[in-house]
């Protein structure tokens, strides 16, 4: 698996190392500025999820994400579902953890997941305020993701998601 320095296969997604200054009373880094994005931030939402969960895909057409695992390990799955897309189709994925700061931006159409390898928790930052009738999602297992587990918690809602031939694109 690479490392999140490497970079993405998937077109508009931005990984970013952050830089870390520490010593032996602790550490302090920047998680966010203004200029990382072209895009406002109006929503943080902080979550927690036990070890062993696969939450995803999902999808939004209006809403950029930026993630950052705070705490715990964290396997990101990614599928690009964009039909204008030069990456259609491509997965990538990689591990985010609170050791190691780092922070991915998501654009919108790219559908996003993760594995828990530990409890974590995470925040994320929205570009939108949360609309549920934006969120649409693709069943994890059907994009040719290699994830940890085959023995994940999975919500009813995600178990039930179309797989990747059966979501149809909306314009």
């Amino acid at each position: 698996m690479r490392a999140v320095t490497d970079g993405s296969k998937i077109s508009g997604i931005r990984l970013r190392d952050l830089t870390v200054h520490g010593d032996e009373r602790g550490r302090v880094f920047e998680g966010w500025r203004a200029e990382w994005t072209d895009w406002p931030v109006k929503q943080l939402t902080e979550a927690r999820a036990s070890a062993g969960v696969l939450k995803g895909l999902h999808l939004h057409y209006k809403q950029w994400d930026w993630w950052r695992c705070v705490t715990g390990r964290m396997f990101v799955g990614l599928y690009d579902a964009r039909p204008d897309s030069p990456t259609v189709g491509v997965t990538d994925c990689f591990e985010m953890s609170g050791e190691a700061p780092s922070a991915l931006a998501i654009p919108p159409g790219v559908a996003h997941g993760f594995y828990t390898v530990t409890d974590i928790e995470m925040i994320y930052l929205l570009s939108e305020t949360y609309n549920p009738d934006d969120e649409f999602g693709i069943k994890a297992d059907s994009v040719g993701i290699d994830w940890p587990s085959n023995n994940a918690i999975i919500s009813e809602r995600d178990r039930t998601l179309p797989t990747r031939d059966e979501f149809v694109w909306r314009d």
